[in-house]
C-alpha cells in the first residue's frame, strides 16, 4: 500500500484526538492552546474549553465529548448552541478523577475513558467506563504506568488500550452488560522507550494502528500483536489516529512537534466507531 501523506492542517498546538462528526467535519483538541478545534475541509474554528482539552469523541447527535485533564472532568460541548457541560467527575467510590485522557463509546452507549493520572513512575493510572445515563465513573483497570488510547474491535466485545510508560498494549473482553474487564492480557510491546504508545484504531481487517510518541512512528500490528508494517512519520511525535468514515482522507494522524493534522488517504475507512 501507498503510504503518500498530506498535510491538512498546520500550526496547531500540540494537536490530539481527532474524529469526525456525520456532517464530515474533522474535531481534534489542541492540549496546550485549550481549545476544541473543528475543521469543515476549508475552515477552521476554535472553542475556548478553560481547560486542558485530552481525546475527543462523538455522539449519536453530533455532540462532542472530550476529557479534560485540568479539570479532572469528562464534559460535552454543543455545537448548536456552543455550550459545555460537565458530564463526570468522579467515580462510584467517591474518588475524584485526577487525569482523564481519552475515551471511547461501547455498542450500549457507555463511555470507556483512560486515567492517566500522572502515573508516569508509579502505576496509578487506570481505565474507566462511565455508565450510560450515569455522571459516576467505575474503574474497570488498575495500577498501570499512563493509560492512554482505546480502541474496540470484535463487534465491541474487546478492548485494547495502550500503556504508554511500559510500552505496552493490553487487550481484554469487554463485558457490556456487567461492566467488566475480563481476561486482561499483554497484547503486544509497542515502542522503545521511554515514551510509547499514545493513540490507536482499528483497520478494516482489526489490524491496530498505534503511534508511537517520540519516534516517528504508526506501528501496526496484525489481530495478533504481531507487528507487521510501520509508517515512518515526517513528524517526531505523532499523538493519536482515527479513520476517515466516509473515505476520502484515509489514516488521519495528529502530530505534536510540528503541529500538524496529516492525511494517508490510500488506507481505507477503519472499523465502524460506536456512538452514545
Amino acid at each position: 500500500m501507498k503510504k503518500e501523506f498530506k498535510t491538512l492542517l498546520s500550526g496547531l498546538n500540540f494537536p490530539e484526538g481527532p474524529v469526525f462528526d456525520f456532517d464530515g467535519n474533522l474535531w481534534f483538541v489542541e492540549i496546550k492552546g485549550g481549545n476544541l478545534s473543528r475543521w469543515d475541509g476549508k475552515i477552521l474554528k476554535r472553542f475556548d474549553v478553560s481547560g486542558t482539552p485530552n481525546g475527543a469523541m462523538v455522539d449519536k447527535s453530533g455532540n462532542i465529548w472530550f476529557c479534560d485533564s485540568e479539570r479532572s472532568e469528562i464534559r460535552v460541548f454543543y455545537p448548536k448552541t456552543n455550550n459545555f457541560e460537565t458530564v463526570c467527575n468522579s467515580t462510584i467510590d467517591g474518588l475524584r478523577l485526577k487525569r482523564p485522557n481519552d475515551l471511547i463509546f461501547d455498542t450500549a452507549g457507555n463511555l470507556l475513558f483512560s486515567d492517566h493520572a500522572d502515573g508516569r513512575e508509579k502505576p496509578e493510572s487506570t481505565i474507566c467506563v462511565l455508565p450510560n445515563g450515569s455522571n459516576k465513573a467505575k474503574v474497570i483497570s488498575s495500577d498501570k504506568l499512563f493509560t492512554n488510547g482505546l480502541a474496540l474491535r470484535n463487534n465491541g466485545n474487546t478492548l485494547v488500550f495502550a500503556e504508554t510508560y511500559k510500552q505496552q498494549l493490553w487487550i481484554a473482553d469487554w463485558d457490556t452488560q456487567n461492566l467488566e474487564l475480563k481476561n486482561e492480557k499483554l497484547f503486544t510491546k509497542a515502542g522503545s522507550g521511554p515514551w510509547g504508545p499514545d493513540g490507536i484504531a482499528f483497520d478494516e481487517q482489526e489490524n491496530l494502528y498505534a503511534t508511537i510518541f517520540n519516534e516517528s512512528k504508526i506501528n501496526i500490528y496484525s489481530n495478533d500483536g504481531k507487528l507487521i508494517d510501520s509508517i515512518d512519520f515526517i513528524g517526531n511525535r505523532p499523538t493519536s489516529c482515527a479513520f476517515d468514515p466516509f473515505g476520502k482522507l484515509g489514516l488521519i494522524v495528529a502530530e505534536a512537534e510540528r503541529g500538524e493534522i496529516i492525511s494517508f488517504p490510500n488506507f481505507g475507512k477503519g472499523l465502524s466507531i460506536y456512538y452514545k
